[in-house]
């Protein structure tokens, strides 16, 4: 679709709550150093045909083989490993297998795989919600409203795309979902505001139109002063900054490439111009298709791909805006599936999954955690991250704990939202 036509994105601007006093901005941010970006692979991906392979020796439980393809097809990539598809039946295969290959190929030095989380869950929204904020209790934000918060006075400090995106009243997330909105809010006065020749006709004239934004501010000076309570004072100053958007927004426009594209690549397309233009801090990218109960191998690899696709137009989009040393990005999802297959050739849901991470500050070519070959977690020594009998099974929350220190979350919102695991250097 075309850029302009493109901006009708955004379908609402939420009210934010509460932000500690005492925060002040780091060095992450639209004004700073530091972006984030959260990728999820909603419906639960399976690792094991990704980025943790098994193969298809038997399984002493007599359930079947984790995998359709043999161990020795299973490919690297440095110290990598990911599955291959050659060879799987109905699979588009030829396709896939050079997407996998050219992924991999291009990005392994700057991807770190974690593998062996357990989510302790195998509910998609419970699942969810530990995967992205850490814990498994409701009330928590994700990762990415915790990076945004900050910034709460921007009026796009947070994009979401769907998937978990609770911010705990934190920040207001900027939810897309269309193709119009943004040009509607960039040019609320154009007839037609999509179209750069018509742009130019106006509901009001220039006098008149500069006497409603009076009114309108007049009415938001208003209702602020009305309010006594510090909470909805900030509301108030949040509602404000989310109205007074038109001159900012149109400064997306410039770093949004001409034909905006579909589905997880256009997600990124917006989020790194949102970045580049100073709108946004942070972002989740949202990619379906993995709730494979039937038809895996081809689902499921149709998925994959899209979503490998997706992460490398991202980071072509990163490098295209000379963010590379600036953004981080984060891929993961509900759970993983079954190390064995249904009777309709599916897999269900299981608690063992994986994360990547690439980008600002991330040393790749890097995995840490294993499975074993019933795909269950092993434990690994909190210290050395090398498997240790005598240590631990890493789950989300100290996959956040760790994250949360790679992004200098501040302590006030540390403390606000407790992780309360000990620590592992994942990131470093």
């Amino acid at each position: 679709m075309k850029r302009r036509t493109f901006l009708r994105t955004v379908t609402g601007l939420g009210m934010a709550g509460v932000l500690p006093m005492s925060l002040i901005r780091p060095a992450f941010g639209a004004t700073a150093e530091r972006f984030l970006i959260t990728v999820s692979a909603s419906g639960g991906w399976d690792p094991t045909s990704l980025i943790d392979p098994k193969g298809d020796a038997p399984r002493a439980d007599g359930l079947g083989p984790v995998n359709n393809f043999s161990s020795s097809e299973i490919k690297t990539a440095g110290n990598l490993v990911y599955a291959p598809y050659s060879n799987i039946i109905q699979a588009p295969s030829i396709e896939s297998a050079g997407h996998f290959d050219n992924f991999f190929a291009k990005h392994s030095n700057r991807l770190l795989v974690i593998n062996g989380i357990d989510t302790q869950t195998n509910g998609h929204d419970s699942g969810r919600r530990f995967v992205w904020s850490g814990k498994l209790e409701q009330g928590y934000p994700s990762i990415a409203a915790l990076a945004a918060a900050p910034y709460a006075d921007q009026p796009m400090a947070f994009i979401s795309n769907g998937g978990y995106d609770f911010t705990a009243s934190l920040v207001a997330p900027v939810r897309t979902a269309g193709a119009n909105t943004f040009s509607q809010l960039a040019y609320p006065n154009s007839m037609f505001p999509e179209d750069e020749e018509l742009q130019p006709l106006s509901y009001f004239g220039s006098a008149s139109y500069d006497l409603v934004q009076q009114a309108r501010e007049q009415r938001l000076t208003r209702l602020r002063v009305a309010e006594s309570l510090p909470k909805r004072q900030l509301q108030m100053d949040q509602l404000a900054t989310v109205r007074n958007t038109e001159v900012e927004l149109e400064s997306l426009l410039a770093f949004l490439p001409e034909e905006v594209s579909e589905g997880l690549q256009g997600q990124a397309e917006v989020a790194v111009a949102a970045f580049a233009s100073g709108l946004a801090v942070s972002a989740n990218l949202n990619a379906g298709g993995f709730d494979t109960h039937g038809n895996h191998d081809a689902d499921h690899t149709d998925s994959l791909t899209e979503l490998l696709e997706g992460l490398d137009h991202l980071w072509e989009q990163i490098e295209l805006q000379g963010l590379q040393d600036m953004v981080t990005v984060v891929v993961g999802s509900d759970f993983g599936r079954t190390p064995f297959y249904n009777d309709g050739d599916g897999k269900d849901h299981w608690n063992i999954t994986s994360i990547m991470a690439m980008g600002a500050g991330i040393t790749g070519n890097r995995v840490i955690g294993e499975t074993d070959e019933n795909f269950e977690a092993l434990k690994l020594n909190p210290d050395t991250l090398e498997a240790d009998s005598n240590g631990i099974i890493v789950t989300p929350q100290h996959v956040h704990r760790a994250l949360r220190d790679f992004l200098g979350v501040q302590d006030d919102l540390d403390s606000l939202f407790p992780i309360g695991v000990e620590k592992l250097d994942l990131f470093s």
